[in-house]
């Protein structure tokens, strides 16, 4: 046989397995999201987060710590979910635009939670949606619900640029206070 001839049964042999893996292939069976029923359990889970705050650090530094390790416990899920904190303790919560807002929602009530119940505050969160090589957009935040004061509601407002024209802090880049 010539090389021709090898080359080009080469070529469809690699083209029909290539063709093969690209008919059989389910993005479902390997993207599939975590389930958000009960993230309480996921590690580390609030008791390990408590004992990993250093008590003696000052109230700043135990925020950042427990940002760092509430964004841990989504990234092991391969969750792409940023939880930062400025000096004046308001916290900003950035989730993947792949989230669905009803997610983003979950995991806001549960940042909520574990912050009044460390720190023992109201805490203000508010919730970015982000996207790869821009700024994070402003999409919600969680507010005090009228109907049941002690419990809050995730509050989002996408249609902003509707209304009015957008604001400095619609967007998130660097922290206002880091």
């Amino acid at each position: 046989m010539s090389r021709l001839t090898i080359a080009i049964i080469v070529l469809l042999v690699t083209g029909g397995v290539a063709m093969l893996a690209l008919a059989t292939y389910r993005p479902a069976q390997h993207e599939e999201m975590p389930d958000l029923s009960d993230p309480s359990s996921w590690e580390p889970t609030l008791a390990q987060i408590r004992q990993q705050i250093d008590p003696h650090a000052s109230l700043h530094a135990r925020k950042q710590r427990y940002s760092q390790l509430f964004r841990d416990r989504y990234r092991s899920k391969d969750m792409a979910v940023n939880l930062r904190v400025d000096r004046e303790g308001v916290f900003y919560l950035e989730c993947a635009a792949t989230i669905p807002t009803w997610d983003k929602a979950r995991i806001a009530h549960q940042a909520w939670a574990e912050i009044r119940e460390l720190f023992d505050e109201q805490p203000r969160v508010i919730i970015y949606e982000s996207y790869i090589g821009t700024f994070s957009r402003r999409v919600g935040e969680m507010r005090l619900s009228a109907l049941s004061p002690p419990q809050p509601e995730a509050v989002f407002d996408t249609g902003w640029h509707l209304r009015r024209s957008p604001q400095q802090d619609d967007f998130l880049g660097r922290l206002p206070n880091p």
